[in-house]
């Protein structure tokens, strides 16, 4: 992941973490709660960092959701830095990223 990647992954998480409406709808977003979310995006922050399956969903979730939530180009390129396009295009290389490795090995399934 580059470092600009990071960036724009970091920034639809803290958007996340940023919301007021607590636990529950961060669960309905991301697959996880906040204090999950805020470990992966430390995680996220940092090179050459190693994801599980469960992971790499909570990053997917972010990207697409965060512009979902901020339907104006406008604003989603004032709060998070990037174009919406741009978190689409991320999201869809880490599925894409997945697909093309068979021999897989991190975790299927489980909380972050």
């Amino acid at each position: 992941m580059t470092a600009v990647q990071r960036q724009l992954i970091c920034e639809t998480l803290m958007f996340h973490a940023d919301r007021p409406d607590g636990d529950s709808p961060s669960i309905v977003r991301l697959g996880v709660d906040r204090a999950s979310a805020a470990r992966i995006m430390k995680k996220a922050a940092e090179p050459n960092s190693e994801f599980q399956l469960n992971e790499i969903h909570v990053l997917f979730a972010a990207l697409v959701s965060a512009p979902v939530l901020i339907p104006s180009e406008e604003v989603f390129y004032e709060r998070i830095g990037f174009f919406r396009e741009q978190a689409f295009a991320l999201a869809g290389g880490l599925v894409s990223a997945i697909g093309a490795t068979p021999d897989w090995t991190g975790e299927p399934s489980g909380s972050a």
